[in-house]
């Protein structure tokens, strides 16, 4: 039962994580891009369990992806 709520929380960290990446590349020099990306990889880091953000984003996708194809899985 734990699981949708752990998935979900990774999901909205990813999400976060994404748009806070494209904003703080976009604007490197912006403060609060900077500081929202630094936020959004510490969450995303927490969630999954990894210390680097970049494998954090990885684990995350790769945790998404097996649930989706998890579901399709009927028999």
């Amino acid at each position: 039962m734990g699981t949708p709520r752990v998935t979900g929380e990774v999901d909205r960290c990813l999400a976060s994580y994404r748009v806070w990446e494209r904003r703080f590349l976009a604007a490197p020099d912006d403060s609060r891009a900077r500081a929202n990306f630094a936020r959004a990889v510490a969450a995303l880091c927490q969630v999954t369990g990894e210390r680097c953000g970049r494998e954090a984003a990885e684990a995350a996708q790769r945790s998404s992806r097996s649930l989706a194809i998890g579901k399709g899985d009927t028999a």
